[in-house]
């Protein structure tokens, strides 16, 4: 699947340090906000600013709206202790412990899997939700944020995605 130009956005984030190549990605880690109204420059300030990181700890943002923007992109990310050498962290704006994740979303984060599972190489069985991981106690991407329904949507996209290639 080819990037189409402004497909994923970048709006040049500044990192307080030098980012840190991928090498061996294993995972893609899906996470939410928690908090309502955040957007991909208030988790970047949020991150630097209270978390004390470099900036913000995820590899892709979606916003409400259904925007993919580029966050650490294809550098390792600080969003899931212990997997972030391993993983890439795509976080939805929006609190789904409370709420229900857009429709603009789901296709947005749909059409980054299947771009990342061709291009890593792996299967749908490798879409984690952060409360998936060993040792996360959260929620994260919340309540309302069905993984396994979101990995068999996704599955059943990428097939027909393949079918046609």
């Amino acid at each position: 699947m080819k990037i189409e130009p402004g497909w994923i956005n970048d709006i040049n984030l500044s990192f307080k340090e030098p980012l840190v190549a991928l090498k061996n990605v294993m995972y893609i880690i899906v996470h939410h906000t928690e908090e309502i109204g955040w957007d991909i420059n208030k988790t970047h300030r949020f991150h630097q600013e209270h978390r004390g990181w470099s900036g913000i700890g995820y590899n892709f943002f979606i916003e409400e709206n259904g925007e993919i923007i580029k966050g650490r992109g294809y550098h390792v990310g600080a969003h899931a202790y212990s997997y972030n050498q391993k993983s890439i962290g795509i976080c939805l704006a929006g609190n789904f412990d409370i709420h229900i994740p857009s429709i603009e979303q789901l296709k947005s984060l749909s059409k980054l899997c299947i771009f990342l599972l061709e291009q890593y190489n792996l299967s749908t069985t490798q879409i984690l939700g952060h409360r998936e991981l060993k040792s996360t106690a959260k929620s994260c991407p919340g309540k309302n944020f069905n993984m396994d329904q979101i990995r068999e949507s996704i599955k059943i996209q990428w097939l027909k995605y393949k079918g046609k290639k």
